[in-house]
């Protein structure tokens, strides 16, 4: 902690920092009231209860009243100091009225926790009053807790940090919904072929397009690649020339004869190259046998 820390804050080794001047009140004290007893304290200020019998002491953070007069439980400070084991701020009045004993005065211990909940300024809880003893006069080490949303850490730097990293998540998230946005609309416009208003990708299952789903269950007549056994883009179009003879092509392939050698049922179908090359018997044969094309017969081309 630096020396030439504000009054009423605390700055750990990792930038965590404190600040309880919002609980210093110059109107009223907080009261804890045990039993028979109410404790008066204040943070980083005297109280302004009006003090009775208290003797010399010029400073009294916290006090309580005894049949004699008030007690002081220690002298103002504004020094805040971290609390062992859990780096919370807390603040230690010392110096206060001379014990029964006569051997050492007063002290107060007040441990301040971060509470979200408490809206307010919260309110201080006596944990402990030592020695233990039956008589309240005899005590002289006073132990507080007081939780408050004061307490929580107040750091700009982490608050920036905090921001930052939020920032950094929305500009990832903005990231990812363009890249998704493009890659959809680019599918939807070169695979799919889709145009306009219908390329902007809409949620539905199960493509990225709502038509998608659609073209499922109808004839498409759009050139390029089907979906799977639904595809009726290319009608026999699987069916490769190449697997064919040139001359014969697809008709070649679903012929009316059952046989090349056959070469009555080609006459039939109508195949020159047959009549060309039979005799004029033949010709004659296949004409009387398919009832011919007139009564003149073919003219051998």
């Amino acid at each position: 902690m630096s020396d030439e820390a504000p009054p009423c804050t605390l700055t750990l080794a990792d930038g965590t920092h404190y600040d309880l001047s919002a609980l210093s009140n110059a109107k009223n004290d907080y009261s804890v009231k045990v039993g028979d007893l109410e404790y008066d304290l204040n943070v980083c200020r005297d109280v302004v209860h009006e003090l009775w019998n208290i003797g010399e002491l010029e400073s009294v953070g916290a006090v309580v009243t005894h049949s004699k007069g008030d007690f002081s439980l220690g002298a103002t400070n504004s020094t805040l100091v971290a609390s062992p084991g859990t780096s919370e701020p807390m603040l230690v009045y010392s110096g206060g009225s001379q014990c029964a004993d006569s051997e050492s005065t007063a002290s107060t211990v007040i441990r301040f926790i971060c509470s979200e909940s408490e809206f307010d300024s919260g309110s201080p809880q006596l944990i402990a009053a030592l020695p233990v003893t039956s008589n309240s006069e005899d005590q002289c080490q006073f132990f507080f807790e007081w939780k408050t949303h004061v307490a929580c850490p107040a750091n700009p730097k982490q608050l920036e940090g905090h921001w930052t990293a939020i920032g950094l998540l929305f500009v990832f998230l903005m990231i990812g919904a363009f890249t998704t946005f493009a890659g959809i609309t680019t599918y939807n416009r070169f695979v799919l072929g889709l145009k306009g208003w219908d390329q902007l990708p809409r949620p539905s299952l199960p493509h990225f397009h709502w038509s998608g789903l659609r073209g499922l269950f109808r004839r498409d007549t759009q050139s390029g690649p089907g979906w799977g056994p639904w595809n009726r883009s290319g009608g026999y179009g699987h069916v490769r020339a190449e697997d064919n003879d040139e001359e014969e092509g697809f008709a070649g392939r679903f012929s009316l004869a059952d046989d090349d050698d056959d070469e009555d049922a080609r006459a039939l179908a109508g195949d020159p190259a047959v009549w060309r090359n039979a005799s004029p018997a033949q010709q004659g044969h296949a004409t009387s046998n398919g009832g011919g094309r007139g009564s003149g017969g073919l003219v051998n081309l």
